[in-house]
């Protein structure tokens, strides 16, 4: 009986304009969050697979510190081969042509598993050799042999030696060890490194063994070697964190999906409550009990999200489908993977989320009565219930998709700031709108009056708009301003090249050479690699168990940087940090943003591996950066006296302003020093806008959507107050105005609605993008104002189409309508 009648209610309003829109709102979010989840779990399923056949090796030991020799005789005690290889990165030149690089040095044990693909001709076919290369050899792939115009054969200079070119390496069988690094790569003999004196590198210690010996050696080293990474082939592969916070990222930017889709359902359903109101009141007179009612709204509920859900996934499918295809250039054998554990993890989340949407509904259906189908029924207007569920629901998609709590309280910060800015702005307007023409005649005058008179529903249209042209401006407007004010700052305070890690003996070389070049050095910073270990006597690993972007860094060795006075670019938030040069040496000061990311506090301790050494740390104070002398600036600060704790030389990152005439002669530095890392401003400014060209095709996709539900939301409001529009206009009609003259009333809310959106839209924009700009890069927003102003009338004309088009209906309202209605 309960199904047949849930059913019943359910086709009743299926072809109702209402529960299309509620239907389309559902099965837009259902379509998103399902694409989302059926292509991260084939990336998942792909990496599995891929990690079984491309390791290179049974098991692999990678960190950032050379194994001492009691640790190296373990390893070889326990495994069956061993091979020792060492990464690091170095420059390249030839003639005056130079290239970053990738430098990878093996042993003679390489490779243990698989072999290496090596062409000894330019268009040669690749030969598969069981060794890599012998010393005085140097192989390099075939994007370095294009980009420094090589030829096979000849000599290349390598700090204090030549390397002769014999092979261009075309497949290494533990590449994937390198994860999503686009960098180009050579390989050389290990014995051969001396040559570079690299004061650092990555350390890769490729086995083979049984199942024993293998479970021998990870329980040794995750005991011993605290700071090193394991893999083997039932570990995860190296990029599945990486795609892990990407989906993160997407799902976070999904809360305005959800906002969107909430102010939608609301409108559209107000209508619709009428009518299960109706409905619910006939069975209570029919003898049914208020627990049935409730029971057949949650069926008819339940019935509408399955209607979405069935074409949601389909399209889901073919969507992930296209995705997948578009990746299939750098994974070749990437599919299509159903995992019907996420599939279904998805389906729940989906569930819970649309009924906490619901539940203000199923609280008005507990209070229906028999009285309420004798006089007329109204629907409930508690804001509360309506929006502080959703408010809800937008709280918990954050919470599961968050993996930066700075990033998501931003986030969710400035959306709350646009939506109390519109809010006020729709109030401050309309008001004083009506309060200028209160005294006036004409369709302006009451136009403003109307407007007030339905103020809420104005707002919640105005939000609807709005927060659709936020997204818009805020990714278009602020992806298209960032880089040029990123480029002028860093090149007023920075110079045109970054020095981003020297040794004494090179600092004092490129001394010499900015001032036989006419070159200025504008700032140098002394730090040292130091890898995090432990936090409060826990390992890090265990410590932090969520992926962030502070996690995945700290996982690398990161720089320390030792002073006494704190740098003009940095400001202590929280704490006290020393002022004395003989100040107690174990103390630290945090960066803000890291200290969020992690859940560190003062008074945590915090202990780095140092040059071989273990050093541990209290947090003191936490600093941030503000714009002042340079953009350089280190996540971790210590005491001068730290010096005395460390036999280690320190490195120096800082930048320079190169006269013209010096970029040619760069090649000469590089060829003395391999391992100087150089990188220009405009190098990085490029590499900025590459990245922001790859976010840019993920948000114009993402903004189809944003539209899609603009169009809803504002289709929804219009639907949720038709019946008051066309009373009004019959009313205006009675009086002897013309359907024109309605026309160009609506005409003019509209406009005034797409206008107030557009400006606080705009105003949204420019406070987030002060907001991020401050917080992650400690300079000012300077946006392009005539561009964001011909965005307003572009929107405001989108706007005004589309609220036209959606009030048509109302337009067609009579005199004879409005004396039926009354009848």
């Amino acid at each position: 009986m309960l199904i047949l009648l849930a059913w019943q209610l359910f086709r009743q309003q299926y072809h109702q304009g209402d529960a299309r829109l509620i239907r389309w709102s559902q099965t837009s979010l259902m379509f998103f969050i399902l694409t989302l989840s059926l292509t991260s779990s084939s990336i998942q399923a792909y990496l599995a697979n891929n990690l079984q056949q491309m390791l290179g090796s049974d098991l692999v030991i990678s960190q950032h510190q050379a194994l001492t020799g009691a640790q190296l005789d373990k390893l070889q005690q326990h495994a069956q081969e061993l091979s020792v290889s060492q990464l690091v990165n170095v420059t390249l030149t030839h003639d005056h042509h130079w290239q970053a690089v990738q430098l990878k040095a093996v042993d003679d044990h390489y490779p243990v598993q698989g072999t290496v693909q090596v062409a000894f001709e330019a268009d040669g076919q690749g030969e598969s050799l069981s060794r890599g290369p012998k010393p005085g050899e140097i192989w390099v792939d075939s994007r370095l042999f294009t980009s420094l115009q090589l030829s096979l054969g000849q000599s290349l200079d390598m700090g204090h030696g030549k390397l002769r070119l014999t092979g261009l390496v075309q497949h290494e069988p533990d590449r994937l060890l390198e994860g999503h690094s686009v960098a180009m790569r050579a390989l050389v003999h290990l014995d051969d490194l001396s040559l570079i004196q690299a004061d650092n590198g990555h350390y890769r210690y490729l086995l083979t063994g049984d199942d024993r010996e293998l479970n021998t050696l990870k329980q040794w080293a995750a005991a011993e070697l605290v700071t090193a990474q394991l893999y083997d082939k039932y570990s995860g592969h190296p990029l599945a964190t990486f795609w892990q916070r990407v989906e993160n990222f997407v799902g976070l930017a999904s809360v305005l999906l959800f906002l969107m889709a909430a102010i939608a359902i609301d409108q559209a359903g107000r209508r619709q409550l009428l009518s299960q109101q109706r409905f619910a009141a006939v069975c209570l007179t029919m003898g049914s009990n208020k627990p049935l009612v409730f029971a057949l709204s949650f069926g008819q509920w339940l019935l509408t999200v399955i209607a979405g859900l069935i074409p949601a996934t389909a399209l889901a499918w073919g969507a992930g489908h296209l995705i997948l295809q578009q990746m299939q250039t750098q994974f070749t054998d990437l599919s299509t993977t159903w995992i019907w554990t996420d599939i279904v993890s998805s389906y729940a989340l989906l569930l819970t989320l649309l009924a906490i949407f619901q539940i203000p509904n199923w609280l008005v259906m507990a209070k229906v009565t028999p009285a309420q189908l004798v006089r007329q029924m109204e629907t409930p207007n508690h804001l509360l219930p309506r929006y502080g569920f959703t408010l809800i629901s937008v709280a918990a998609v954050a919470f599961v998709y968050s993996d930066n709590g700075l990033l998501t309280a931003m986030t969710l910060s400035a959306m709350a700031t646009t939506l109390i800015l519109m809010m006020g702005l729709t109030w401050v307007v309309l008001t004083l709108g009506h309060m200028v023409t209160s005294r006036a005649t004409g369709m302006i005058a009451f136009g403003f009056y109307m407007m007030k008179q339905r103020l809420f529903s104005k707002s919640v249209q105005i939000l609807g708009v709005g927060m659709c042209a936020t997204l818009l401006l805020f990714t278009l407007s602020l992806m298209k301003d960032i880089g040029q004010t990123m480029e002028g700052y860093t090149r007023e305070h920075d110079g045109n090249l970054m020095i981003t890690q020297a040794n004494e003996h090179q600092v004092q070389d490129i001394r010499q050479w900015s001032a036989q070049n006419g070159s200025d050095i504008r700032q140098l910073k002394p730090f040292w690699y130091a890898q995090l270990s432990h936090v409060n006597g826990q390992p890090l690993a265990k410590f932090a168990t969520g992926p962030s972007e502070s996690m995945v860094s700290l996982q690398k060795p990161v720089r320390l940087h030792f002073s006494t006075n704190q740098a003009n670019n940095n400001r202590t938030v929280s704490g006290q940090r020393w002022l004395d040069r003989d100040a107690d040496w174990q103390q630290v000061s945090v960066e803000q943003e890291v200290m969020t990311d992690m859940g560190l506090k003062l008074g945590d301790q915090l202990q780095f591996e140092v040059a071989g050494q273990s050093l541990n740390f209290v947090i003191k104070a936490s600093h941030k950066y503000v714009p002042g002398e340079g953009s350089i600036t280190f996540w971790f600060n210590v005491p001068q006296s730290t010096t005395h704790q460390l036999q280690a030389a320190p490195l120096y990152m800082g930048s320079l302003e190169l006269a013209d005439i010096a970029w040619g002669q760069l090649a000469e530095l590089w060829q003395r020093h391999p391992s100087l890392r150089l990188i220009s401003v405009r190098e990085l400014t490029q590499r900025f806008d590459d990245t922001l060209s790859m976010v840019i095709k993920l948000v114009s996709g993402f903004s189809l959507m944003i539209i899609f539900l603009a169009l809803l939301v504002i289709s929804a409001s219009v639907k949720g107050y038709e019946a008051d529009e066309r009373k009004k206009n019959a009313l205006l009609i009675s009086f002897g105005q013309s359907r024109l003259a309605c026309g160009k009333l609506s005409l003019f809310e509209w406009l005034l609605t797409s206008l107030i959106a557009s400006v606080g839209a705009i105003l949204g924009t420019h406070l987030t993008a002060q907001l991020i700009y401050q917080s992650q890069f400690g300079i000012h927003y300077k946006p392009d104002w005539l561009w964001m102003i011909a965005t307003i009338l572009v929107s405001a004309l989108v706007v005004c189409s589309a609220g036209m088009m959606a009030s048509r209906s109302s337009l067609k309202s009579s005199v004879g309508t409005l004396l039926r209605n009354a009848g």
